[in-house]
């Protein structure tokens, strides 16, 4: 019977297609017990002069990849180990950081893997790529149900354009008169007098939103059957953890004066009196006291509560810290002085200088004024004034957590209805959440309170509209620059001169380009703001991000130059008008963003960077943090990766029955950004966060936006053209609307239900192992601690089991 236990375990470790996500837990100590070295990890993190190879450690341990690996590979890692031609990146392959305690990945992402594949990185990571698919195939859907007809009937049949010849006279407005060219030929303003086709192109528009509708559903069913089959795969440290909030602050009640020793033995006494353990539990505890017993080794009772991390106002440490960067850069300043002077890099001489001993006596002092108060943090006593009432608690279990999740989480609208927990610890009502992953949390944002927060978002919304005021006004004068250019024309016209005007075509060119810069420019500043509001969660400060650029973008992109188009220059189909721009709009933006990706410009200023500090060798001045932060390759941001999809589609929505060639380009510039988005991230970028489904899903929210805007703006051109509205457009402006107001993801949970994924009742010490971080070596008030030992406990967990698997096996 009790052999049965480790080898499940192991068969379903050996299957996991996917490695976990992100925590690599604290060993079985009680909370607040320092062990190992105290302080400060082996890491020399201010060293003058840095290692060079401890940088290139540092970059590929941040490589995208797993550090499990098949059989097969195994057998050829170890074939080609000791052989002259395996590269200097491929010798580090296993090694672990010291700084920031990651392993280098023994199987790195391929350009062309399954997008599951990046599951490691979070359920976020490959719903991304998902998204973009599926931004992909509803342009294709809109482009066969209305747009294909939209552009043969604008071309072959439309004939409200005319060509530039004498036999129309030279007494024309080129502001009123469309002249045909090939691009008001694809365009919704050759037929605009042609009612008939104009009609049941609104009966085809309407087709196409409708089927977006079911699209819509289709796209939320398998993002959830997505997330739903990742996790079960998948191990992540937010499956161990929950989130304790309302946690007293005081130390009235308090054991010891110890807040983290307290509440664990508080939640042991709890769990052990609630919830009784599952028959593989009991089965896993008796085979690990055979184990123990056979090896001589005192048997001792598991802990079903693992480790308690508090969240601190971390402000007197990051002062602290900001004060120690400080002399640093004093130290710096002084060194090449030093070095010009015959003194070698790392001498005593240098050593021995009065003013560099001055200094770095200062540091020290810091220093150990930092050890000092990490110490506190991580013991978990005398901390009354830094501790902030929060704390991710870990279980042994995930049985555990899932039981703590159900009988005590409240939903946001039952607190609002006054609905208290039943969970109390020394007076207090604790309130239980899922909690984020450890690289999600801003750490430094915990201390900010909620009233703070929400003036922040209500200014930050205020920044954000007087920027786009600022970017509409130079998107004006840009209009106005194009509006004097067509009158030249005119005029050539009225003269007599009927060769293009190439002036007014470079314009448009150079317009459009000047909108990519300037949303460039505004996605910079709406960062600023977005940091400004100081989220608690990079999930909750990506998805202001993304939302709040996107829709700045498109309003820039789409809204302000329609709106400068249609009611003060007054020239939509006109030379150097809206149908003009927008389409060397969709043509730049077809190129310019995935090929300012693909050339990444970030990349090369690292790789000169590198160059030239390589170069100084031991005369570098920079400190080992330093030179890691350099040698880093640049860090992926998901969020306006995001909005540049967002952006795109809402603009095409907008412009697509229009200019419906807009459409397939689109089409072809999201598929030409999938592509450099996966190279990008399997060859040149650092990824520091696992990114939850919780992104993806607000993304999908933000893309149904498409529907109404699409709607509208169908309504609108069909009455500038014929002057009047057909019952079509009504209908799908009432759907889209509704389509977007509705809570459409709880509808698809109504409609699609997912079954539950099977709890596996895996330890997790035997789970932490493909874990990348935990929330311990996350929370900078216990990160150094923690790194300093977690190699040696993740080593002896790991001999453990295989000697408990051998033993068994026998």
């Amino acid at each position: 019977m009790f052999r049965q236990g480790p080898q499940k375990y192991q068969q379903f470790q050996d299957e996991q297609r996917v490695i976990s996500n992100k925590q690599e837990f604290p060993q079985e100590v009680q909370a607040g017990v320092l062990g190992g070295k105290e302080g400060n990890s082996d890491f020399p993190s201010d060293q003058i002069p840095p290692d060079f190879n401890l940088a290139e450690l540092h970059r590929e341990a941040w490589n995208v990849g797993t550090t499990k690996l098949s059989k097969s590979q195994l057998r050829s890692l170890r074939l080609h180990q000791n052989t002259p031609n395996i590269s200097e990146e491929e010798k580090l392959v296993g090694q672990i950081c010291k700084c920031c305690a990651r392993q280098v990945p023994k199987d790195r992402v391929k350009i062309d893997c399954n997008n599951q594949d990046y599951s490691f990185l979070g359920a976020g990571m490959p719903l991304y790529f998902e998204y973009i698919k599926a931004c992909i195939l509803m342009l294709i859907v809109m482009f066969v149900t209305s747009g294909d007809y939209n552009i043969i009937t604008n071309i072959a049949f439309g004939q409200s354009c005319q060509s530039l010849d004498k036999s129309i006279g030279f007494e024309i407005d080129e502001k009123a008169v469309c002249i045909f060219n090939w691009v008001t030929g694809l365009s919704l303003a050759n037929k605009r007098e042609d009612q008939e086709f104009i009609d049941l192109q609104q009966m085809l528009n309407l087709i196409s939103m409708l089927t977006l509708i079911i699209l819509f559903q289709y796209f939320r069913k398998e993002q959830r059957a997505f997330d739903t089959e990742i996790d079960s795969n998948t191990y992540y440290a937010s499956d161990y953890t929950i989130l304790l909030k309302n946690i007293p602050t005081h130390t009235e009640g308090l054991k010891n004066d110890d807040f983290d020793q307290d509440l664990k033995d508080y939640l042991e006494v709890y769990i052990e009196r609630t919830y009784e353990k599952p028959i593989e539990v009991l089965d896993y505890e008796e085979e690990l006291r055979q184990f123990l017993q056979r090896n001589n080794r005192p048997e001792k009772k598991l802990s079903r509560v693992v480790a308690v991390n508090l969240c601190y106002n971390i402000e007197e440490q990051t002062i602290l810290e900001q004060e120690k960067q400080s002399k640093i850069a004093q130290k710096q300043k002084l060194l090449p002085s030093l070095y010009d002077q015959g003194l070698l890099p790392g001498s005593e001489d240098i050593n021995n200088n009065e003013q560099i001993k001055e200094i770095d006596n200062q540091i020290i002092e810091i220093e150990q004024k930092l050890e000092a108060l990490e110490k506190r943090f991580v013991e978990g006593k005398d901390v009354k004034q830094y501790f902030l009432g929060q704390a991710f608690v870990t279980f042994r279990w995930e049985s555990d957590v899932q039981w703590m999740l159900i009988d005590h989480r409240l939903s946001l609208c039952s607190r609002i209805l006054g609905r208290k927990s039943n969970l109390i610890y020394r007076g207090s009502q604790l309130q239980v959440e899922q909690p984020p992953e450890p690289t999600d949390v801003f750490w430094e944002n915990l201390h900010i309170q909620t009233s703070q927060k929400i003036w922040r978002r209500i200014l930050g919304y205020f920044l954000t509209f007087i920027i786009l005021g600022v970017c509409g006004g130079l998107i004006y004068w840009l209009s106005a620059i194009q509006a004097q250019s067509a009158d030249e024309q005119a005029k050539a016209v009225k003269n007599g001169d009927l060769n293009p005007n190439y002036k007014v075509k470079v314009i448009a060119q150079l317009a459009s380009i000047s909108i990519i810069i300037i949303n460039y420019i505004l996605s910079i500043v709406i960062r600023k703001v977005s940091l400004f509001e100081r989220f608690s969660t990079q999930t909750g400060f990506n998805i202001s991000l993304a939302s709040k650029s996107s829709l700045a973008q498109f309003v820039n992109t789409a809204v302000i130059t329609f709106a400068i188009s249609t009611w003060v220059t007054k020239n939509i189909y006109g030379t150097g008008g809206l149908v003009y721009n927008q389409t060397y709009v969709f043509i730049s933006n077809a190129i310019l963003p995935a090929l300012i990706q693909l050339i990444d410009s970030s990349t090369i200023m690292k790789w000169l960077y590198q160059f030239f500090e390589l170069r100084k060798g031991k005369a570098s001045v920079k400190t080992q943090k330093q030179l890691h932060d350099l040698f880093e390759r640049p860090v992926f941001d998901i969020s306006t990766s995001y909005a540049t999809v967002l952006k795109n589609m809402y603009v095409v929505a907008f412009y697509a029955s229009v200019i419906p060639i807009g459409l397939v380009i689109t089409c072809f510039a999201l598929l030409f950004f999938y592509w450099v988005e996966k190279y990008n991230i399997a060859r040149r970028r650092t990824i520091k966060y696992n990114y939850s489904s919780v992104m993806s899903r607000e993304m999908i929210e933000q893309l149904e936006y498409v529907l109404p805007i699409y709607c509208l703006t169908n309504l609108w051109w069909e009455y500038v053209f014929l002057q009047s509205i057909s019952i079509e457009a009504i209908i799908g402006v009432c759907f889209g609307v509704a389509n977007a107001i509705l809570p459409m993801h709880e509808i698809n949970k109504l409609l699609f239900r997912m079954k539950a994924k099977p709890n596996e009742h895996l330890p997790i010490n035997e789970a932490e192992v493909g874990f990348l971080t935990d929330y311990c070596r996350e929370n900078p008030a216990t990160a150094e601690t923690e790194r300093a030992r977690y190699q040696e406990r993740v080593t002896r967990h790991q001999k453990d089991k295989i000697a408990m698997d051998q033993m068994f096996e026998q």
